[in-house]
């Protein structure tokens, strides 16, 4: 579940989200965590999901 490398920035996060939300879908599946953790991954990705190029612009 490694990414190919660290982000550079936020644009690069951004293009980058279609694979990375995969990734942290499989972690927020992990057993071991809290109910309270799975919830707070699944807003972040909630909260994500809805950036978009016009959130970017300088």
């Amino acid at each position: 579940m490694s990414s190919k490398k660290e982000f550079a920035d936020l644009v690069d996060f951004f293009n980058r989200w279609p694979d990375e939300r995969n990734k942290a879908e499989q972690i927020r599946e992990i057993a071991g965590l809290s109910k309270e953790q799975r919830d707070i991954l699944g807003a972040m990705i909630f909260i994500i999901d809805r950036v978009g190029p016009d959130d970017l612009a300088p």
